[in-house]
């Protein structure tokens, strides 16, 4: 795999994790800081891939692309796309996987 081929994976990646940690964190669960990243970053992958493969989705991620002109544009949207993703995930874990104190 090249590197044109990583980086919208990698940026959905990482607007997943802080995603999930901000939500999750809101919540106050998610297994600490190492499991809301982890979380968050498999989320904002799914919703990259669901906005690949799923027309309704991708709508949404394109709309994200007109806000910078440029290749800059689908970065900013696969940031934006994996942080919704990364903080549905969030919020989900973050209510689900509690501590027992």
């Amino acid at each position: 795999m090249d590197w044109a081929t990583i980086l919208p994976y990698a940026v959905q990646a990482l607007g997943g994790a802080i995603g999930g940690n901000i939500l999750g964190a809101v919540t106050r669960g998610g297994g600490g800081l190492v499991g809301r990243t982890v979380i968050g970053a498999i989320g904002g992958i799914a919703a990259g891939y669901a906005g690949a493969n799923v027309e309704a989705v991708g709508g949404i991620t394109n709309m994200w692309s007109n806000l910078i002109d440029g290749e800059n544009g689908a970065h900013l949207a696969n940031l934006i796309t994996g942080a919704a993703g990364g903080g549905i995930l969030g919020l989900i874990g973050g209510l689900l996987i509690r501590s027992k104190d």
